[in-house]
């Protein structure tokens, strides 16, 4: 796997951390970041289904953070400085870092949704196509 997506499982725990998920009888809180600055914040929905993705690009400059609510997604990656190929698959509870000039796919290996958060303002011309996965 390139060293340009890094996945952390957020911990489920009763006690207070900055990151973690509390799992209980009534539902589940999720302190997916607590003092990181963001100015975009966003959701999607993915669904499992031929020709289904989100993504297809890469960034020069952007540093994307995502939380996965539910589901499981492959995520196709190319590292565009070394031309490594690579797929993870995430899934709920996981947090995932995506930083510049790794190309990235999501593909749905079940139904999910995704929160997406990054400390700067939506760039389009940071939003490079990129279809060789």
């Amino acid at each position: 796997m390139t060293e340009k997506i890094h996945i952390e499982e957020l911990p489920i725990t009763e006690k207070f951390m900055r990151q973690k998920r509390l799992i209980q009888d009534r539902g589940e809180l999720a302190l997916i970041e607590d003092g990181m600055e963001f100015q975009h914040l966003g959701y999607f929905s993915l669904k499992k289904g031929k020709g289904y993705y989100r993504g297809g690009h890469y960034h020069q400059r952007k540093v994307e953070h995502f939380y996965m609510v539910s589901g499981r997604i492959l995520v196709q990656l190319v590292d565009l400085d070394t031309g490594k190929k690579s797929e993870v698959v995430i899934r709920e509870g996981q947090r995932v870092t995506i930083y510049p000039n790794c190309a990235h796919r999501f593909e749905a290996e079940e139904e999910a949704q995704v929160i997406e958060y990054y400390n700067s303002m939506y760039d389009p011309e940071d939003d490079i196509h990129y279809s060789e996965f």
